[in-house]
C-alpha cells in the first residue's frame, strides 16, 4: 500500500431538502447534511480536496441563495472556524504548503473556498470548467477564471496512490477520489456521485444533471470499490458522518 494518510476535515453543514438524496420524495422537508474537505499527506507533500463554502456564508446564510429558484430549500450553516484557511490552520498548514487542491466539481459547498488559494494548483476536469463558464447554476466565486488550474480529462494520478476518477452525471466534469492508504488500504470518496449509502447502493435517485450518466458513475465506482475492497465515504451521509472519525484520526 502507497505511505498516504487521508483525514476527513468537517466544514460546516447545509440545510437541503430531502427530496435532493431521494428525488422520488416530495419537497418540504429539509434535512442537514456534513460539509467536507479532505487532507491527503503524501510522501511528495499534501493534497486538498475540495475547499467547502464561501466565506460569505458565515455573515449571511441565506443570502447566497435568495431570489432563486433554491430559496428556501438551501439554508448554508457556516461557523468563521468552518473557513478552509482556518481549517488548515488549525492542523498545521497553509495554502503553500500545498502540493495540490483536487476540485472535485464547482459547487458553491465543495468550492466555495477555491478563490482564497490563487497560487495553489486546482485539478479540475477540463468538462466541468467549459460547462461552468456555459451554463447557469455555477456562482462566479466557483470559476473565477484566474486561478491556477490544471486541467485533465478523466482519471488522472495526483500522486503515487492517489487518483482522480471522472464520475461524471451529478455535474458534467464530477470527478471522485480514491486513496490507497497505509492505515486503512484503499479508501473511495465518491463526493457528490452518491451523496449517501443509498443512492451508492440501493439505485436511489438523487439530484444530478445527468441521470443516466451518474447511474453509470455509481455503477463504475461499485466496481472499483468491489476490486479494491475499498473504504467507501459518501458526499453527504448524515449517518456516516457520525461514525467516521475526523481529523487527527488518520484513515
Amino acid at each position: 500500500m502507497s505511505d498516504n494518510k487521508l483525514y476527513l476535515l468537517p466544514a460546516g453543514h447545509c440545510l437541503i431538502d430531502r427530496s435532493a438524496l431521494d428525488t422520488r420524495r416530495q419537497p418540504g422537508e429539509l434535512t442537514r447534511l456534513p460539509i467536507w474537505c479532505y487532507l491527503i499527506e503524501t510522501p511528495d507533500g499534501p493534497i486538498l480536496v475540495d475547499t467547502g463554502m464561501p466565506a460569505l456564508c458565515i455573515a449571511d446564510s441565506n443570502g447566497l441563495f435568495k431570489g432563486t429558484e433554491a430559496d428556501g430549500r438551501i439554508v448554508p450553516q457556516m461557523a468563521e472556524d468552518d473557513l478552509v484557511t482556518r481549517i488548515l490552520a488549525r492542523i498545521g498548514y497553509s495554502a503553500q504548503d500545498l502540493l495540490g487542491i483536487v476540485s472535485t466539481h464547482w459547487h458553491f459547498d465543495h468550492a466555495g473556498g477555491n478563490q482564497l488559494f490563487p497560487d495553489t494548483e486546482i485539478i479540475v476536469q477540463q468538462a466541468e470548467y467549459e460547462a461552468a463558464l456555459r451554463q447557469d447554476g455555477y456562482f462566479d466565486f466557483c470559476k473565477d477564471p484566474g486561478l491556477n488550474y490544471r486541467f485533465v480529462n478523466g482519471d488522472t494520478e495526483i500522486a503515487p496512490g492517489v487518483m482522480a476518477l471522472a464520475t461524471p452525471g451529478h455535474t458534467p466534469g464530477h470527478q471522485s477520489v480514491l486513496i490507497r492508504t497505509k492505515a486503512s488500504g484503499s479508501v473511495l470518496l465518491t463526493i457528490d456521485a452518491a451523496y449517501c449509502r443509498a443512492n451508492f447502493e440501493e439505485d436511489v435517485p438523487f439530484a444530478v444533471h445527468d441521470a443516466a450518466a451518474a447511474r453509470e458513475s455509481v455503477a463504475r465506482l461499485t466496481g472499483l470499490a468491489k476490486d479494491e475492497n475499498a473504504k467507501v465515504f459518501f458526499g453527504h451521509d448524515e449517518e456516516q458522518a457520525a461514525i467516521w472519525k475526523p481529523h487527527p484520526f488518520v484513515y
